[in-house]
Formats: C-alpha cells, structure tokens, sequence
C-alpha cells in the first residue's frame, strides 16, 4: 500500500513526494481511513511506529482552509515534542498557502504569543497543557472552535498531572469535536477520562505481544559492582554509534555524565534535561535535530515521542522507577527498520527490575567486563548426569552408546527416549517383584518362627 492510495489532497501528496514518505506504516494503515472518515479513535501502539503521522494526514486533509478558526487542537506532554509535531505539520501544509499554525509551549514568550492571537486564530494549533490552558482563560486562545483533538503521548501527560488541566478545555471544546488520544500504554487511572470523553471511540490496538520492536538488541552488563563511570568508558571504547544517548534518571545526574565523556575524550556532547533554561531547550533540541551530536546525555524528557534520526545506541546507567520509561528510552533506537542496541548496567540492586523487563518480554543478551573489554556470556548447556547408582544406569549407557557409535536419522533422540524409559520402566518392575517376594519371604520366616516357638 501506499500513501497515494488514501486518497489525500494534492497539498498533502506534494509534501509526502518531497519528504520522501511512499508507504504507510501499519498503524498508518489502521488509522488513517478512520480519522479520515471523522471518527475518534484510541490508538495504543509502541513508540517509532508512526503514530503522529497517522493523526496528522487524514485530520488535515479534512479540515476546512477557508475558515480561518482554530479546527485542530494537538496537546502534548512535553515542549520537546510539541515542537517536533510543529516541524511535522509544517511540512505537510508547505505547499498549502491558506494553512496556519502556532505552538504554544511553556517558557516561550507569552506576551508575543497574546498579541499574535489578537491579531489571528491558527488553524492548527500544537501546544503543551499548561500554556494552552493559561491562554484559554486569559481569552486569547480560542480552542472551543475546534473540530478534532489529538491528546498524544496521553499516559504521560496522566503521570506529570496534566490530566485535569486537559479535562478543563476539552469541557468547553464542540461537543461534536472528535476527540482522539495515542499512546505507546494506557493505564488505568486514564479510563474515568475515557470513558468520560472517548465512550463512542474505536479502539486501534497496533501493539504487538512483544514491548520492543525486534530491530532492537537489549544488552545487559553485569557490573560485578564496578564504578559506573568505569563501566561507561568500556561501553564508549567498545562502540562507534552514529548517534548514542546516555540515559540518566535524574536531571542533576546530566552534568556528571558529560564530565566523564569529556574525560573519556568525547568533547561535543549534547544534553537534553527539564534544568535547561526554554531558550536552552529550543536550542538544543534544534543542534540536536541537526546532527551537531554524536553522543547525547538525557534524562527521560526525551525517551518519549521524541524522533532523532539515526539513534543507533542507548545507554541506561541505572533503570527509571517506571519501567515503561525503558521501553520508551530503548525505542529512541531501531526506527524506521535501522538495528539499535539499548545497553543497561546491572549489578545485584536492580535484579528485580531487570526479572520485571523479562517478564514482560524483553529478551536480552548478556556481557561482562572482562580486561576493560566487553565480552560475551553464553548460558551453558545444561548436561544430562546419569545416576551411575540408578536402576538401569548400564542399560541407559548402553542404549545412549550405540546412537553415537552409527549415523541417526531424524528423530532418533524421540525413539533413543522410547528404548531408555522402557529398560526403565522394566528395571521398576523387576525391582518391583523383587520387593514383593522379599516381604512375602520375610512375612513365612517370621509366621514360621512364631509356630515353632509356641
């Protein structure tokens, strides 16, 4: 299948031809004719597998460029990828002169951002909770015209405590609004705002049984308790990534990291963490868009939504309380069907967070540091040990023997198992029947005895 087949406007077709886009992935494919058709829709599907151009296609090619009103309102959990879906729609309505677009995001210049509303309402409007909600009730941002709503990222926005500030503006947003959310996971304390707004929505389920996308090899290091810092300049001496992100739970942890890259002799590091000041931020993830970095250190502000091109390592120096964050930070890698490692240092403390990710389905490789190099550890086989004490231990010998000593046909080990459980089976009786005629022997001696004494 391919984009053309959909059916979208020439404006949206010359952006897909100009960016390279031909076909859709499969949650492309699920979701675009419901949204083009003007349904909402509940999407769950695992990060890097499109998502945010599947809302954003068919909503666009549906809206009405005559009128200038706000008739698509996307709220994000983070400023990061706000601006991400800011850049992705201006590419889409490039070769389309009526479309207008405005993001909204904290630490941007509000009073700029009051004026231009005064003079103008975007079509498309992209934003943060917070500032969309401020400018709502300061009556400069005017969201209630909106005909589609895409909440994205919507689990997130539920664990940074968003949730009411967007349950206030979609109360006052068009009644007939179609109202959409997306998410790599949805849990439970979201289904009140579920049920609440999305009762009549189709539920899109693009999540596969495994969490992580097969491109991506998870490897665990056992530390043996080893300096972190030790362990990490093993990892950078034993890789050449195209783009490799160092994840750190918390922000203050950044500044530590890029001091040991910088002692390691990487010198230009990017960062990425909530301490940046927003023009830092905005900065930062610009160079970071362009290429200006070959390693980056991040807290888990960036494991989510956030798509830099041509991740091809990922680092965790310890696990995040929420273990879904891992699976967001390892999907930072092994997009757009490239392979990634996601590395994990692991030592005794975060054992159970690591039976947790294997439980879940997580697979993961393992290797050991071993001379300041990384190395292999295979799982050994386990050995077969015959009891030489056993009952039939020779027979079993022998059986095992004459296999080895000729060439097998397929399916020997079945029929060589077959041959071994019936010696088995008739050492059990024989010792069977040897124990019954013992007791029987026992129980005469003892009755004969008891005659000739009385």
């Amino acid at each position: 299948m391919k984009f053309s087949d959909f059916g979208f406007k020439k404006f949206l077709n010359d952006a897909l031809e100009e960016i390279g886009f031909l076909n859709p992935t499969k949650v492309q494919e699920k979701v675009i004719p419901l949204l083009k058709k003007q349904k909402s829709v509940i999407c769950q599907s695992h990060t890097g597998t499109g998502k945010t151009h599947a809302f954003l296609l068919p909503i666009l090619n549906n809206l009405d460029y005559s009128q200038q009103k706000t008739q698509l309102l996307v709220v994000t959990p983070t400023r990061e990828l706000a601006r991400q879906i800011f850049a992705n729609v201006k590419e889409l309505i490039q070769f389309n002169e009526q479309a207008t677009c405005a993001l909204f995001v904290g630490g941007d210049d509000i009073e700029k951002q009051q004026t231009n509303l005064q003079i103008k309402q975007p079509m498309i409007v992209i934003g943060t909770p917070t500032r969309l909600k401020t400018l709502y009730e300061q009556n400069f941002l005017q969201i209630t015209t909106s005909n589609y709503v895409v909440i994205d990222e919507c689990d997130m926005i539920f664990d940074l405590g968003f949730i009411e500030d967007v349950d206030l503006m979609l109360s006052k947003i068009n009644k007939n609004a179609k109202i959409s959310l997306f998410s790599a996971t949805f849990k439970n304390g979201l289904k009140p705002f579920l049920t609440k707004y999305l009762s009549q929505a189709v539920f899109v389920d693009n999540v596969d049984k495994k969490p992580s996308s097969k491109n991506i090899e998870h490897i665990l290091i056992w530390t043996r308790n080893r300096e972190n810092k030790e362990v990490l300049k093993v990892i950078t001496n034993s890789i050449n990534p195209y783009v490799a992100i160092v994840f750190v739970n918390k922000k203050d942890q950044v500044k530590e990291i890029i001091n040991w890259l910088n002692e390691f002799g990487i010198k230009n590091v990017g960062e990425l963490h909530g301490d940046l000041d927003p023009r830092q931020r905005t900065n930062m993830q610009k160079r970071i868009q362009n290429m200006e970095f070959k390693w980056i250190v991040a807290s888990d502000v960036a494991a989510r939504g956030i798509d830099i091109d041509g991740v091809s390592h990922i680092i965790s120096v310890d696990l995040p309380k929420d273990l879904d964050y891992y699976i967001h930070r390892s999907g930072r890698t092994g997009r757009n069907q490239y392979d990634g490692q996601s590395y994990v240092l692991f030592n005794s403390n975060n054992q159970h967070q690591i039976d947790t990710l294997k439980s879940l389905g997580i697979e993961f490789s393992n290797k050991k540091l071993v001379d300041n190099n990384l190395v292999d550890i295979y799982e050994k086989k386990k050995v077969k040990v015959i009891n030489t004490n056993s009952p039939g231990a020779l027979e079993e010998k022998k059986i095992i023997s004459k296999y080895k000593a000729k060439p097998v046909k397929p399916g020997y080990k079945k029929k060589r198992k077959a041959e071994i459980e019936k010696v088995k089976k008739d050492i059990r009786r024989k010792h069977i029947k040897e124990s019954i005629a013992k007791i029987k022997k026992a129980k005469y001696k003892k009755r004969r005895e008891e005659i000739f004494n009385d």
